[in-house]
């Protein structure tokens, strides 16, 4: 009796263990994203005029990060800035 239940599970283990299917490697699990068109700023700043109040705030601040930045323009601190909220700005107004 004993060989026989061991050997049902030995056989039981075998066929599970040859019933997985072979997936294909060329199937990608993670979503595409398309590259992102960056829009110039001041057709962003006149589309924004009617837009979300976010928006207009982020304009608002890119447009004074982008005036400080000029005033001057090696301070990476303010060209880090400008750089971010121009993404955020053609990421979230559009």
């Amino acid at each position: 009796m004993k060989r026989s239940t061991c050997l049902t599970f030995a056989v039981l283990l075998a066929v599970t263990a040859c019933d997985e299917q072979i997936k294909p490697d060329a199937l990608s699990t993670a979503p595409e994203i398309a590259p992102a068109v960056v829009a110039p700023s001041a057709s962003v700043a006149a589309a924004v005029t009617s837009g979300s109040t976010i928006c207009r705030v982020y304009v608002t601040e890119r447009q004074v990060a982008k005036t400080a930045l000029d005033a001057v323009p090696t301070d990476t601190l303010l060209q880090r800035r400008v750089t971010t909220l121009d993404a955020l700005v053609s990421e979230t107004c559009n």
